[in-house]
């Protein structure tokens, strides 16, 4: 069984790396770049600012200037984008829109 360190854990987070997030893992964002208009967190925006050396970072410091939240983002389905993750099926250990849960998870 993978550990909870390994595969990230449950926390909700207002700003979440999207690098991370991509690679199922789940940290919380520290900064923000409005040229890219994404969120990273301290060990990904060291390779963002590798590749990307002009472009502006806000810190956390700044955070009035990030946009309000990505969190929208994480509430919606992935298989159907217009619907919102609204059900935890325990079965499967995930959240579920209502059109996965009547095709997919009775």
């Amino acid at each position: 069984m993978e550990s909870l360190i390994n595969r990230g854990c449950d926390f909700i987070f207002d700003f979440s790396c999207v690098i991370c997030h991509e690679t199922d893992r789940n940290t919380e964002a520290e900064f923000y770049c409005e040229e890219c208009s994404r969120f990273y967190c301290s060990n990904c925006v060291e390779h963002h600012n590798y590749l990307f050396k002009k472009h502006a970072i806000l810190g956390k410091e700044n955070i009035s200037l990030w946009p309000e939240s990505d969190v929208v983002e994480q509430e919606k389905c992935k298989e159907h984008p217009k619907e919102k993750l609204t059900i935890f099926c325990e079965e499967h250990s995930e959240l579920i829109c209502h059109v996965c849960h009547f095709h997919n998870h009775q």
